[in-house]
């Protein structure tokens, strides 16, 4: 992309106060030119950017029944239903087709809360040492 001159008016400050207790004096901010890449129109994905690249080749397709679709996401992400959660969540956010969208974010609607129902595997142990002598 190209970049953008920006002209940037003076205009005048009124006095304040720091936090921690300098005082400014009021003065006049003179004007000023510089330049800043053209990010598009606000709002706007540039047309490069507004594909959707999985990361895991599932085989998710909107016309399989529940049980098949999650099976298939769950499989390309061995096992791991966070991740699995998280690129159904992703395909749903990109997607423009409805349908899609909203069975995408059925299922990961389901793998989040098939997460939150495990029993979290990382758990601390206590280890015993020497200088622990309640503990002995």
């Amino acid at each position: 992309m190209s970049t953008l001159l920006v002209k940037r008016k003076g205009y005048s400050r009124r006095a304040y106060t720091r936090r921690d207790g300098t005082r400014i004096k009021e003065t006049t901010v003179g004007p000023s030119t510089y330049r800043t890449p053209d990010k598009g129109k606000a709002g706007r994905t540039p047309e490069s950017e507004q594909w959707f690249e999985p990361g895991v080749h599932t085989g998710w397709k909107k016309e399989q029944s529940e049980p098949i679709r999650r099976g298939k996401v769950l499989k390309a992400h061995k096992g791991n239903v966070l991740s699995s959660a998280r690129s159904m969540q992703a395909l749903a956010n990109v997607s423009t087709d409805r349908d899609t969208a909203k069975k995408a974010s059925e299922d990961a609607d389901y793998f989040y809360g098939l997460h939150q129902r495990q029993p979290s595997v990382k758990r601390r142990t206590l280890r015993i040492t020497p200088r622990m002598t309640r503990l002995r």
